[in-house]
Formats: structure tokens, sequence, C-alpha cells
């Protein structure tokens, strides 16, 4: 999740979303590439494509829904 900045900010985000009254650590969802050796594909054509589909999921108004 990031080399663990997800780790360390999502507490912070948790604690800002209940200052403001806007939900709490349920309502941060993790959006982000799979766990990987490779901090990036390497091919530069997938890497644009992955990274526009993880801004349009983050930036989407409804809720994620995960499939498990």
């Amino acid at each position: 999740m990031n080399m663990g900045a997800y780790n360390y900010i999502a507490p912070r985000l948790s604690t800002a979303m209940k200052a403001l009254k806007r939900g709490t650590m349920d309502d941060i969802k993790y959006v982000g590439r799979g766990p990987s050796a490779a901090s990036a594909t390497g091919f530069y054509q997938v890497h644009v494509k992955e990274q526009n589909e993880l801004v349009q999921m983050a930036m989407q108004p409804e809720p994620i829904k995960f499939l498990n």
C-alpha cells in the first residue's frame, strides 16, 4: 500500500474526517496498484492506463464497491 504511506496517513485522515464530521475510518478505502516487486509497470502506456483508472476510482462520488 504505497510502501507504507497509506498506513501512515490513514489514521490522520480518520482524525480529520471525525473533526469535520465527514465519516470514520470505515469510510476510508485504499485505491492503488496491487502488491508488486516493482513500483511501476515498466511500460509507459500501461502506467498511464493504470494511473487514469486509479484516479477515476479515487475521485468517484459514490462509495467504492470491492468484490472479495
